[in-house]
Formats: C-alpha cells, structure tokens, sequence
C-alpha cells in the first residue's frame, strides 16, 4: 500500500546514503532492515465491507487462553475475522512482589556493562526490565540513556522489539525466526555466542505451574554455543484466574461442547486451563467427545501444549513473529 511503498523508498535512500559515507556495514543494514519489517508490518484486515458469511473464520468460537497483555491483539484479530471468541486467561503476568526477586533484578541491571547481551524472550520481559530501570535511574529517558551508555547488546523477538524501540532503543538483534532456538542459532552465526555473557530476563513461574521447557533449553542452548547465560526473575506468571469457580460457567460450556476450538498462545496456559477447566481429564475429554479443535502460536507451543494435554495440537501458526498467523492457520481448518 501508499504507507508501505513511502517507507520502504526513504529507507532505501537512507541506506544508500550511509552505505555511501561508510557510516554502517552490510550486517547492520541487513539487521536495522529486519527490525524496521517487524515495526512497520500492518496487521491483515479483513474487507471492512465483507457479509458476516464471507468472513473466513464466520461464527466459530474459540476459547481464548492468553493473558491480559496478549488476548487483545488476538482477540481483535479473531472477531475482525468473524469469529466469536470466549476469553479464559490460561495464565497471569505481573510485576514480581518477592523482595529478594526484585533485589536480584536490580543488581543485574546495576551491572550492565558486565553484559554482552540481554536476551528478552517476551514482551513481558522488556517492559519489566524497562520499568525498572526507570525506577533505578529516575526516569525513562535517564535509564534509555543508562542502558545505550553501557554498550549491551539488545536481543529481541519479533514484534517484541517494538517496546525497545519506543523507549528509543535500538535492537540489535532480532532472529528471522522469532523463538528462543532461534536466537541462539542467530547469536552462533554472527559468531557473537563464544565467550559472551548474557543477561536473560524472565519469568519466574509459581501458583502451582510448572516452568515449561522452553527458558532451561534456552539457557542450555546458550551454554551449549559458548556463552555465560545468567537467568533473572524479571515478573512472575501464575494461574490466569483465582480457580474454578471463577469459571464454572465456561467450564460447562466446555463440556457441552460449545467451542470449535482453542488457541494457546505459550504452553504455560495448557497448565492453567487444565487447572481452571476442573483438572486435565475434564479438559482431554471434552476435547476428544466434540472434536474442538486444538490450535497454538508457534511449533513450540504445539509441542509443549501437547505435552501439557497428551493430544495433539494439529493447527500451527507458521508465521509466528504475530498473532496473524495463528489466525490464518485457523481460517484453514475451521
């Protein structure tokens, strides 16, 4: 469209005109680039004039799991698409309240310049880290300017990378493909992984989940590739609701098998369905007896939301850098 053809013109004079004064490098063009393509892609709409009926997703109802911070987006998504979607946060996100957390995020933040890297595996993570810093040094634009002073390289995934940016910092890395996996492979072809120390922002999980996978084999694969990973509490994620109760409707809207189908969004929210759903059995079988389709964000989350529910989650986003492939991978199935 007219936006992107402006966007995509005045870039390539910048790039030509510092390409020209030697004021970057091939790998800065190429990483800037892939950064500026995450900002500025524009969500698939749908024909804002289209019947009800020839929206591709037209009165399916998915129960969505994500939390707060990420069911929005989805959300809008799936009723731009027709679709009639049921919100039951599978997991919460918050600030950590744990005096000795807080103490261990504020020391490694204190030592940025001991850090290569900081490797943010959520958006969640960023703003954490950039509200403590904020919180540290006075302000925003005092702790923007902490952390570009420091030299630390600034890891991103995705779209995640917006948040970094609009606090007017810059990302230094972000994979082509937006996961943990990805970034390590990313970190060991620019030759950066030997010998680095990295700072690894994340979640701490409590309220009876169990830390999936995904951060401990990021961090093994960090150490596997040559470099120092040190993990810090950045905010916790527990169970999305206070328990079932806070849910029995939906529960037996479940069971009378009112959903066509349920997206995740991490494997976390699996555990905390299962747990809001009356226990993982009452969930497998009302998946199995009416057929709802399981659907994620992502192979990893496939992969661990099936291993949370023993079944199988068939539909998978390919593109999984924004919520608009989770959709589309819906769209095709349902």
């Amino acid at each position: 469209n007219a936006v992107h053809a402006l966007l995509c013109g005045r870039w390539l004079m910048v790039v030509s005109s510092h390409i020209k004064h030697g004021h970057c490098t091939a790998t800065d063009v190429v990483e800037f680039t892939r950064t500026m393509l995450t900002i500025y892609q524009l969500p698939k709409r749908q024909d804002p004039l289209a019947t009800f009926e020839d929206l591709p997703l037209s009165n399916k109802r998915i129960l969505v799991t994500a939390p707060r911070q990420y069911a929005s987006k989805l959300i809008s998504l799936l009723v731009d698409a027709g679709a009639r979607p049921l919100w039951i946060p599978g997991v919460a996100i918050s600030r950590l309240q744990d005096q000795q957390h807080i103490q261990q995020l504020n020391n490694a933040l204190q030592q940025l310049h001991s850090y290569s890297h900081i490797a943010f595996t959520s958006k969640n993570g960023i703003v954490a880290v950039l509200e403590r810093l904020a919180a540290l040094h006075g302000s925003s634009e005092a702790a923007a300017q902490y952390v570009a002073d420091s030299s630390v390289k600034l890891c991103a995934l995705g779209a995640d990378g917006q948040v970094l940016q609009q606090a007017g910092l810059q990302v230094q890395m972000s994979p082509a493909e937006p996961s943990t996996r990805g970034l390590v492979a990313e970190l060991e072809a620019a030759g950066q992984a030997p010998g680095a120390r990295i700072l690894c922002p994340v979640p701490f999980v409590t309220g009876g989940l169990v830390e999936p996978p995904v951060v401990p084999r990021f961090l093994e694969g960090l150490q596997a590739a040559g470099a120092e990973a040190v993990r810090v509490p950045a905010y916790i994620t527990t169970v999305g609701l206070p328990g079932p109760e806070a849910c029995a409707k939906e529960a037996q809207l479940l069971q009378q098998g009112f959903f066509d189908a349920i997206a995740f969004s991490s494997a976390a929210e699996a555990q905390g369905l299962c747990h809001l759903m009356g226990g993982k059995e009452a969930l497998t079988s009302a998946v199995r007896a009416h057929g709802i389709v399981l659907a994620a964000h992502g192979p990893y989350t496939a992969a661990g939301a099936a291993d949370v529910l023993g079944l199988p989650v068939p539909v998978v986003s390919k593109n999984f850098s924004t919520f608009d492939g989770l959709v589309t991978a819906l769209a095709a199935t349902l």
